[in-house]
């Protein structure tokens, strides 16, 4: 949590939005008396980024602790009703499915790390360079009132694979999806 708070202190010089926390470990598994260690860290780091300016949000990641299901247990269990999501699709993708996760959180999420994979592992890929179906993703996505920022959250493996230009490449094939 002191690591976290350092972290957040950046915002004193430069103001951010969204704290992303992940509630867990890779692959964790599910006990209730992690859900009460996570609330005292996330009820104290609330209130520090708070004073900074800045909004706590929780991503769905692959543990059993990060469900869909599992946050918004977790938000009810703690009563923390002000707390929101941030969809990470690449992992939605790996735990049930992009729209089945979307579903369930729709109604919290405010902001998203976006990006692609073949289900086995993280790999942060470009939109359309792994298995998800961006065609009903972006549908879900425009289907939610208001907006939320996409934010892609992409690993570099070649000069090619993540420059400006694929970038704008995959932009303009995720804005021409009707």
């Amino acid at each position: 949590m002191d690591e976290i708070k350092r972290a957040m202190e950046v915002a004193d010089l430069l103001p951010f939005r969204y704290l992303i926390l992940h509630v867990g470990l890779p692959h964790e598994e599910y006990d209730l008396a992690k859900f009460d260690a996570a609330f005292t860290s996330i009820e104290h780091l609330k209130i520090f980024a708070k004073e900074r300016g800045a909004q706590v949000l929780l991503e769905n990641t692959p543990n059993e602790l990060s469900t869909p299901e599992r946050l918004l247990e977790f938000i009810s269990y703690t009563r923390m009703e002000d707390l929101k999501i941030c969809f990470d699709t690449g992992h939605a993708h790996m735990t049930g499915g992009v729209r089945s996760a979307f579903q369930t959180l729709r109604d919290r999420i405010v902001s998203t790390h976006v990006h692609d994979n073949r289900r086995e592992k993280d790999d942060h890929f470009m939109p359309f360079d792994g298995e998800i179906d961006w065609e009903q993703t972006v549908r879900d996505f425009r289907a939610v009132d208001g907006q939320f920022p996409v934010l892609f959250e992409l690993r570099h493996y070649g000069p090619q694979v993540s420059s400006l230009t694929r970038l704008r490449e995959v932009m303009e094939r995720i804005e021409s999806i009707k």
